[in-house]
C-alpha cells in the first residue's frame, strides 16, 4: 500500500533506558546481551501495564524497546512491515514477538501491528529449521497483519522485541523437541541471546505521494482514478 519503504536499523547503544531505531546502519561489532530464565514463573501474577489500543504505558517484560527520533513531517504507515533479526543463542529455538507502536507528542502509545513467530519456522511455516547454538543466525520476516496509520510530525516509531513467556502462551524451551512435548524441566540453563544486528522496513506514503497505477487496486485506499 505504501509506495516507499523506510528502513530503521536496530541501534544497540542504550539511550535513556531504551535503545534507538536509526536510519543509518550501526557498526557491525555492536550487540545487546539478553538473558531470560524460562523456568522462572514468578511473573505469573504480575500486573501487566498498558493493554489498550491507545495507552500511556506498554509492556516490555522479557523484551527490549527501540525508539526512533521524532518524525520531521506527517507520514502514513500503510501496509505490512518486514525486517531482519541477527542473533546468537545457546539453544536450538525460541519464540519471539515484535510489537510496533506510534509514540505521539502527547506521550500516548498507539498500537499498530505485531509479528509473533517461532524462530525455527521463520521463512517456512511447514518445515522446521532448528537454530545452531553459538552460531550467528539470520531471520528474515514479514508481518501478516495489515495496518494503516497517519503519524503526525513529532511522533516516534516504537518497536518492542520480546521473548514469548506469557502465562497464557505455550513456552518454547529450545530443546529442539516438539514444543508440545517440552516441560518446565527442559528449561535447564537460562536462554542467552546476543542480538548482533537487524532492521525493520516500514511501508510509508509521504504527504502528496501517490501510489503507482500498476501497484494500486482500490480507490478507497487513495488510488488514482483510471
Amino acid at each position: 500500500m505504501g509506495p516507499e519503504r523506510l528502513r530503521f536499523y536496530l541501534s544497540f547503544e542504550p539511550s535513556q533506558g531504551d535503545y534507538r531505531l536509526r536510519l543509518r546502519k550501526p557498526p557491525r561489532d555492536t550487540f545487546i546481551a539478553q538473558t531470560v530464565d524460562l523456568a522462572d514463573r514468578s511473573d505469573i501474577d504480575r500486573s501487566v501495564p498498558g493493554g489498550g489500543i491507545v495507552d500511556t504505558a506498554i509492556d516490555v517484560s522479557n523484551g527490549l524497546m527501540f525508539v526512533s527520533d521524532p518524525l520531521a513531517e506527517p507520514v502514513e504507515f500503510s501496509g505490512l512491515f518486514s525486517g531482519r533479526l541477527e542473533l546468537i543463542i545457546n539453544k536450538k529455538d525460541l519464540d519471539f514477538n515484535i510489537q510496533l507502536y506510534e509514540l505521539t507528542p502527547k506521550g500516548e502509545y498507539v498500537r499498530l501491528s505485531y509479528y509473533w513467530a517461532r524462530a525455527s519456522h521463520v521463512g517456512d511455516r511447514v518445515h522446521r529449521r532448528l537454530l545452531t547454538p553459538g552460531k550467528r543466525e539470520r531471520l528474515d520476516f514479514e508481518s501478516g497483519r495489515l495496518t494503516s496509520r497517519r503519524f503526525d510530525a513529532g511522533s516516534r516509531l516504537v518497536m518492542v522485541l520480546s521473548i514469548v513467556m506469557q502465562p497464557n502462551a505455550q513456552i518454547n524451551y529450545g530443546t529442539g523437541k516438539d514444543v508440545s512435548d517440552e516441560m518446565i524441566v527442559d528449561a535447564k540453563e537460562p536462554l542467552t541471546i546476543r542480538w548482533v544486528g537487524g532492521f525493520i522496513d516500514v511501508p510509508i506514503r509521504r504527504p502528496g505521494q501517490r501510489v503507482p497505477r500498476g501497484g494500486c487496486r482500490s480507490r478507497s485506499a487513495g488510488c488514482p482514478r483510471r
